[in-house]
């Protein structure tokens, strides 16, 4: 406000004289350009930006400073690669070089293994076909799957084909691929190398040939699907789009009662893991990566879906679809879902002090302000990940 319009007014905002204060020019209206999936490229030049559509329409905006600018492209990049391409970039001067790097060599993102071998079983499969996506685990690690067939199954039926996944793993400025001590410069020299090699998985033999690259707008987990169908007016969830590990009724053991949840039992439990060697040693996910060994116990926590509540069993696998496609290190961890008979169950990682509610009424008076505020730190972390 200007100091001419404070001038009119005394003290305590009393107007002097009956001249009456101006009314503040109405903002204009903001209006839809474009969504995501519409926009072709970017362009940024110091303070300004042209957003290109695919009708070769342009919306031109000018910022305060290049900084704000290149800040506002890379937000519009990064969602276009959240929404609409997983494996494409807007802009040259905001592109990260791990996607740059992704691009040169057709290494797909870190996908969830049932994307990984739906891709292969598209793409008219063949011996020698692989895949190169980078782990959800490990942020320098890459995973090499590779398809061969298995002459005890007939061409064309469901089995004819095997899977074996190998990691290649980037260390400072060179890639070595694991159970073979040399290093190469780059990942392009290791891929060069290993095209026609035999590479061994227990008793069986696999020989890498011809990569898979990603494909414009691929549908995978790396995708967020924002809008669902609707039928008069009621919203259908489209079940190939839920997605969690399914872990078999013997790999529980339910332990003691916790208590109460949202029309559910929870349940102190094990979990028992795997670590796959040999020739059933397919997974990357979160069993064969952290544990290693022949099997572990886990501590977790069992979210048992009441019976008589069989009516939002839907709503129940979404929930655990939509936790399972989140990671962070102040959100529980969703190891999958269990089917035992009538009862549905949501295995989730054990958190030592139980839910935030029960426990700050617990220690009511007792908790320091320090740690409450440590503990919105990590809630707005949380938060703001979401």
């Amino acid at each position: 406000q200007s100091t001419e319009s404070f001038s009119q007014r005394g003290y305590f905002g009393r107007k002097s004289g009956n001249k009456e204060p101006e009314a503040p020019p109405a903002e204009p209206q903001w209006c839809r350009f474009c969504d995501f999936r519409e926009i072709t490229h970017v362009v940024v030049k110091d303070s300004r930006i042209c957003i290109h559509r695919q009708d070769n329409e342009c919306l031109e905006v000018q910022l305060p400073c290049p900084s704000s600018a290149l800040s506002l492209v890379a937000l519009l990049d990064g969602y276009f690669r959240l929404t609409a391409d997983s494996s494409h970039y807007l802009c040259h001067d905001v592109a990260p070089p791990r996607l740059l790097l992704s691009l040169q060599h057709g290494i797909h993102g870190p996908m969830q293994e049932e994307f990984v071998f739906a891709k292969l079983r598209r793409e008219e499969p063949e011996e020698g076909l692989y895949i190169l996506r980078w782990s959800v685990l490990d942020f320098n690690r890459m995973i090499l799957s590779v398809l061969k067939r298995s002459h005890q199954q007939a061409p064309g039926t469901p089995g004819a084909f095997k899977y074996r996944q190998f990691r290649i793993q980037k260390k400072g400025d060179s890639f070595v691929l694991e159970g073979w001590e040399r290093e190469f410069p780059t990942l392009r020299e290791l891929l060069e190398v290993l095209k026609g090699c035999t590479l061994k998985s227990g008793e069986e033999n696999f020989t890498v040939k011809r990569c898979c690259p990603p494909k414009p707008g691929e549908i995978s987990d790396l995708l967020i699907t924002r809008k669902a169908k609707k039928d008069n007016g009621k919203q259908i969830l489209n079940l190939t789009q839920l997605s969690f590990h399914q872990i078999r009724k013997h790999e529980i053991t339910q332990r003691a009662h916790l208590g109460h949840g949202t029309r559910t039992n929870i349940y102190d439990g094990v979990l028992s893991v795997c670590g796959n060697s040999g020739k059933d040693d397919e997974a990357e996910g979160f069993s064969t990566e952290q544990n290693n060994n022949n099997s572990r116990e886990l501590h977790v926590v069992l979210k048992v879906l009441d019976p008589s509540h069989r009516d939002i069993a839907l709503a129940f696998f979404e929930s655990a679809s939509l936790m399972s496609q989140v990671s962070h290190v102040h959100l529980a961890f969703v190891h999958g879902v269990c089917v035992r008979g009538s009862e549905n169950i949501m295995v989730e990682e054990f958190v030592e002090h139980g839910p935030l509610d029960v426990l700050l009424r617990k220690e009511k008076g007792r908790i320091s302000v320090g740690w409450k505020i440590t503990v919105a730190k990590q809630l707005g972390s949380a938060l703001s990940y979401l």
